[in-house]
């Protein structure tokens, strides 16, 4: 089962979000921010890392950056609900902008875990 790595700082969104990727046949470990990004023993672990970009401590910039610098292969998908944010900027394999279906997130979780 693919392991998929959750950062949204929102907790009622984490707790959906979670579900809905459980419900579908993932197992999900969550973080309430990025800080986690820079754990390599951890984030060895994931197959697929979905990351809010406006988090406090560690944002998702920044989530991304460790990440890439570690593991350049590691899918990633970076979520957002600022329409400003330049999500096409960003080194990831997909990017959402809030409010998006359960659908749209898991049918872009299981084209990173193909790709």
């Amino acid at each position: 089962m693919a392991e998929v790595f959750l950062m949204e700082d929102s907790r009622p969104l984490r707790r959906v979000l979670s579900a809905q990727l459980r419900d579908a046949g993932f197992n999900v470990t969550s973080f309430e921010d990025g800080v986690a990004s820079s754990d390599s023993d951890l984030i060895s672990n994931a197959d697929v890392l979905i990351t809010d970009i406006a988090m406090p401590i560690v944002g998702g910039e920044t989530a991304i950056a460790n990440v890439r610098e570690r593991f350049p292969g590691l899918p990633i998908i970076a979520i957002t609900g600022d329409v400003r944010c330049r999500l096409d900027a960003l080194d990831v394999f997909g990017r959402l902008c809030k409010p998006f279906s359960e659908l749209e997130l898991i049918d872009l979780v299981k084209l990173a875990l193909k790709d």
